[in-house]
């Protein structure tokens, strides 16, 4: 089945009501890399202008992402820390109570690992560098979570290719989905989610197609309807392509009846 009737069916021929998109390891030239793909830019300003609201979806920290959605020009309800801040528009909506940093000094030193410096502009969801031994082995990475979610059992503890993120449970990317559906009226059925990463796991699933890059984590792929052909920015700009194309397709058939 190729891409057009995947998006057909799974679309019940409509245009999509929202894409939601994660950023690194997504938008970037790399997973592990800070280099923004502006070709994915400018297919993701398209698609706005097509009338498809395209939401940043992020682990990142809130004043990152409300930098990246200023300048590239998006829409201006996105969702940082992931799911435990909500931007939309004007109104900031911080769905995190309590603060993490008591929590974080006790990971940092108990697992030895070293705090990101974007924790000092975190607003709730805190990050730490995974040592380089260990890096690249994703049994070790997959341990070291699970190790600090069974002493923690109220946080996430999930690798992204970044950083390691701890968050409450009660904060997602999915749950931050939910949140901004429920307050635009959207259909999340006929919406569409991308991602890389264990933390976009829930994220794609409370959409209606949920898609992965072709170098994403496993247990992702194993979730997605859609498991893309090529790498981060590479993947995402395929896909960005064809749903532009089903899009025109769409726009030509409803101009025609």
């Amino acid at each position: 089945m190729n891409l057009y009737d995947i998006l057909e069916r799974y679309l019940y021929s409509n245009i999509p009501s929202a894409l939601f998109i994660d950023i690194d390891g997504v938008m970037t030239v790399a997973r592990g890399s800070y280099v923004m793909d502006l070709e994915v830019v400018g297919f993701l300003r398209e698609l706005e202008s097509k009338g498809v609201p395209v939401y940043l979806v992020s682990g990142n920290a809130y004043p990152v992402v409300l930098t990246l959605q200023r300048y590239l020009g998006l829409s201006s309800i996105f969702i940082a820390e992931n799911g435990c801040v909500i931007q939309m528009h004007e109104e900031v909506l911080k769905i995190c109570k309590e603060s993490l940093d008591s929590l974080a000094d006790v990971i940092s030193k108990s697992f030895s690992l070293k705090p990101s410096p974007s924790n000092a502009y975190r607003l709730c969801d805190r990050a730490f560098h995974v040592p380089k031994e260990i890096r690249s082995d994703v049994h070790a990475v997959r341990e070291l979570e699970k190790k600090i979610m069974h002493l923690y059992p109220d946080i996430h503890a999930l690798y992204t290719g970044y950083v390691i993120h701890i968050y409450p449970k009660y904060c997602s990317k999915s749950s931050g989905i939910r949140i901004v559906a429920e307050k635009l009226g959207m259909d999340l059925k006929k919406a569409v989610a991308i991602g890389d990463s264990v933390t976009d796991i829930d994220m794609i699933k409370a959409v209606g197609i949920g898609v992965a890059t072709g170098d994403a984590d496993e247990e992702l792929k194993k979730e997605a309807v859609i498991v893309l052909p090529f790498r981060a920015s590479e993947s995402t700009k395929f896909f960005l392509k064809n749903l532009l194309s089903y899009i025109e397709i769409k726009f030509r058939v409803s101009s025609s009846i």
